[in-house]
């Protein structure tokens, strides 16, 4: 995964920070208003999608966006393996574990959603398991990261290198090949956690097809109850494989997607 030049080593604006909990309570009060019409707009059809949680955080982060996904019309599943402090023994061996579980039960991949850490673990999870992850969607995951620097949760992370599997340092883990099925970066310039810039796949003429970024304004902690970025994951679920396109909101919503509103 080579460096971004746009790619900045110092963690979000202060100011991103210091109002991270204010406004994911506030986005999740949103999620909670909005839930009942984002429910009418996707139709889900019973597809499994496993629903990683970001670091220090378990499977409560992601109830409500299991609890969405359930009412659209899919098959939601949890990691089910405790506080995510990155890739141990445990997280690795449960995550090829469940992975192989939930496709014999349906008998077809799994599409699969990672917020924040949570996204590098799919990405892991669809490299080590190839033909299992049919696309890998990620809410404010520092997917190209080049320095822990660019997060505030970064001396976090650090501190579990005791606990994490040999060869899942930082700099060998960054450079891992990432898996070639669709997958999908939301990320906000307004999150307080992960530098916007760590969390964008690079857009130049040696990019993958398969891969996209798209913006939204939303915190990090409460980007998994962000409806707009709620409604670009149903939207990617959704979204032909056979055919991939990237995502284009429609014209109606383009303000709750800045990239996009800048290139209209």
């Amino acid at each position: 995964m080579p460096p971004s030049s746009t790619t900045s080593a110092r963690p979000p604006a202060l100011v991103f920070g210091l109002t991270e909990p204010s406004r994911a309570l506030a986005e999740l009060g949103w999620f909670m208003g909005a839930r009942a019409w984002l429910a009418t707009q996707f139709s889900g059809d019973g597809r499994p999608v496993l629903v990683i949680p970001g670091l220090s955080a378990g499977d409560w982060s992601t109830r409500p966006l299991r609890g969405l996904l359930r009412q659209v019309g899919y098959t939601p599943y949890e990691w089910g393996l405790g506080t995510n402090i990155g890739p141990t023994p445990q997280a690795i061996a449960g995550l090829d574990a469940l992975i192989t579980t939930i496709r014999e039960r349906h008998d077809q991949p799994v599409s699969v959603i990672g917020q924040s850490l949570g996204g590098y673990l799919g990405a892991e999870l669809a490299r080590r398991n190839p033909g299992a992850v049919d696309r890998l969607i990620t809410l404010g995951s520092p997917m190209t990261m080049t320095d822990l620097r660019q997060s505030r949760a970064g001396a976090e992370y650090a501190k579990h290198y005791g606990r994490h599997l040999s060869g899942y340092d930082f700099e060998t883990w960054r450079r891992a090949p990432r898996p070639e099925i669709p997958s999908t970066s939301v990320f906000s310039r307004s999150d307080g956690i992960v530098h916007w810039s760590a969390c964008r796949y690079p857009e130049d003429a040696s990019t993958s097809n398969l891969t996209e970024n798209v913006e939204v304004l939303s915190s990090h902690i409460g980007m998994a109850v962000h409806p707009a970025a709620v409604y670009a994951a149903l939207d990617r679920l959704a979204a032909p494989l056979e055919d991939w396109q990237r995502f284009t909101p429609p014209a109606w919503l383009a303000g709750y997607f800045p990239s996009a509103l800048r290139a209209a």
